[in-house]
């Protein structure tokens, strides 16, 4: 009997986190529309060797924003998801690079960036830190 209990402990726990945390992200997305919108600086940017959860290796670029609110700095990090040939060249020339980010009005060092940003008039998919496990 204890047995069955954990299965179904364990069974619940793992659908909760495969299911739940999407939910969860796209629900704060949802909620992050409403936030009011600021613009961030770059600040640095590198490449970084990540392991998308549960799934393969590669290189993208992250890059490392300020910005201001109530004259309070804050801050965040983002990957792009972009041609290895590209990743480089973005990482030289997006600093000082100004973007959009949302912010959360009751606690403005929770941030909520666009699904996509333009790289020279085409659109790339941002991955939010969340989403990764660093392997530097």
């Amino acid at each position: 009997m204890l047995i069955n209990i954990l299965s179904i402990i364990a069974v619940a726990a793992a659908l909760l986190y495969r299911f739940g945390r999407p939910y969860m992200i796209k629900r704060r997305l949802k909620d992050a529309a409403d936030w009011p919108q600021t613009e961030a600086t770059i600040q640095s940017a590198e490449m970084e060797l990540v392991e998308r959860v549960g799934h393969l290796r590669e290189r993208i670029p992250f890059f490392a924003f300020s910005y201001v609110v109530d004259n309070e700095y804050d801050s965040g990090r983002f990957g792009l998801r972009v041609g290895e040939d590209r990743a480089s060249a973005l990482v030289r020339e997006w600093i000082d690079t100004k973007v959009a980010v949302r912010y959360d009005p009751g606690r403005p060092s929770i941030f909520s960036l666009p699904d996509e940003l333009s790289v020279d008039g085409f659109r790339v998919s941002t991955v939010p830190e969340t989403e990764l496990a660093s392997q530097h």
